[in-house]
């Protein structure tokens, strides 16, 4: 793959995640607030769709070691969230 491709895949993929991060982080404060069936189903969606975008990364080539430290990324973002809405 040529380096300017590889640019763009990852400009694409940082944007993509910070989309997710987004949304993931709007459903835990909407989970917060309303307590509803409609956020529990949403939360246990969005790993779903975490675990798809991994796939699809890794089948369009993306290295591996990049798709854990972004996948790790996600995960801290979300868990120091989750922890600062309990406190």
């Amino acid at each position: 793959m040529k380096d300017k491709d590889k640019g763009v895949l990852y400009a694409h993929m940082f944007v993509g995640t910070l989309g997710l991060m987004i949304v993931g982080l709007s459903l835990l404060h909407q989970f917060f607030e309303t307590r509803s069936l409609g956020s529990i189903l949403a939360l246990i969606g969005f790993p779903l769709v975490m675990i798809y975008l991994n796939y699809i990364e890794s089948k369009s080539g993306v290295p591996k070691k990049i798709i854990i430290i972004r996948s790790i990324i996600a995960t801290l973002l979300i868990i120091i969230y989750y922890l600062a809405m309990i406190y």
